[in-house]
């Protein structure tokens, strides 16, 4: 594989950094895990994981975020694959925002980009969200609000590119990192 960036997408424990690191085992990928970019400001600030965030965290991340995509487009090597994980929310402009972001680096990259939507069932959601692994790296884990976000949104939709869905409530890591595989395989004549 050759200038690949998987893109997956779902909600605070679905498995987004479980499946990327089961890819890195088996294909040359580099990852950028959503809290490498977010724990930069989050490791400076007092964060349980379960308290609200103060809305100007997100602007700083935000920064944080231009700064590896500029990385990532100029000084990376052209033939490195990426997988990125994000949690995304339909409706959300401002996810909107940081999907457009993922579409124009791989545009610039030239690269070949497939957006993963993982799927998962409410209450498995709330199940992981609650994992000690969570806590070292800053991650959120409230069931309640878990919940609250399955029932009530659903996990970005890419528009007006093509994406790979992929239900992840009773499927192994190793299962869904080879689904995942094979889709970008297929897609991309790899």
């Amino acid at each position: 594989m050759n200038n690949v960036i998987l893109y997956l997408i779902g909600f605070a424990g679905s498995g987004k950094l479980t499946i990327a690191n089961e890819i890195l085992e088996r294909s040359p990928f580099l990852l950028v895990d959503n809290h490498f970019i977010n724990n930069v400001v989050f490791s400076l600030i007092d964060t349980d994981g379960n308290d609200p965030l103060p809305p100007r965290v997100w602007e700083n991340v935000g920064k944080v975020r231009s700064i590896v995509f500029d990385t990532i487009r100029y000084l990376s090597k052209p033939e490195r694959n990426f997988v990125l994980t994000n949690e995304l929310v339909e409706g959300d402009a401002g996810d909107e925002k940081v999907f457009q972001e993922v579409r124009a680096l791989a545009t610039a990259r030239g690269a070949a980009l497939l957006p993963v939507r993982l799927i998962i069932a409410p209450e498995e959601l709330a199940r992981r969200v609650v994992s000690p692994q969570r806590q070292a790296l800053l991650k959120s884990r409230d069931p309640h609000e878990a919940l609250r976000m399955a029932r009530e949104h659903q996990v970005y939709i890419p528009k007006d590119v093509d994406y790979f869905e992929l239900e992840v409530t009773t499927l192994s890591t190793a299962d869904a990192a080879e689904q995942i595989l094979a889709e970008v395989r297929h897609r991309f004549r790899l």
